[in-house]
């Protein structure tokens, strides 16, 4: 049987008939889908202490007092070539403001020089 030999109500009746299994199959899938979803989100939640992201720990050494922060600063700038931000964390074992605030304490009171800027920014004794 040919398209031209069914009439038009016929036609609609079979489109709709495709449509409607279409439709089915594309909701069994959803819900297949969901039901995978959900168990990996279950998964997820079940693990011990896994799911949970992971914090970096406060390094004890930012409780140094300013002086010693300081002291390891100098000592580690003692190259002679000069360093930047994260070479001289690497070394003395504290970063962020602490660091920071030791390097700016340093450049107020002359004991060490800035070079460059951004992250091209290089610090050595003065």
């Amino acid at each position: 049987m040919s398209l031209q030999e069914l009439s038009t109500e016929d036609l609609v009746k079979e489109i709709q008939r495709r449509k409607s299994a279409e439709v089915g199959e594309l909701r069994r899938q959803i819900d297949e889908h969901k039901k995978a979803i959900k168990e990996l989100e279950d998964r997820i939640r079940n693990r011990d202490g896994e799911s949970t992201p992971v914090r970096r720990a406060r390094s004890t050494v930012t409780a140094l007092p300013a002086g010693e922060r300081a002291e390891r600063v100098l000592t580690a700038l003692e190259g002679g070539s000069g360093l930047n931000v994260a070479e001289i964390s690497a070394k003395v074992g504290f970063e962020g403001i602490s660091l920071k605030k030791t390097l700016d304490d340093l450049l107020a009171e002359r004991k060490i020089s800035r070079s460059g800027k951004a992250r091209g920014t290089k610090y050595k004794l003065a």
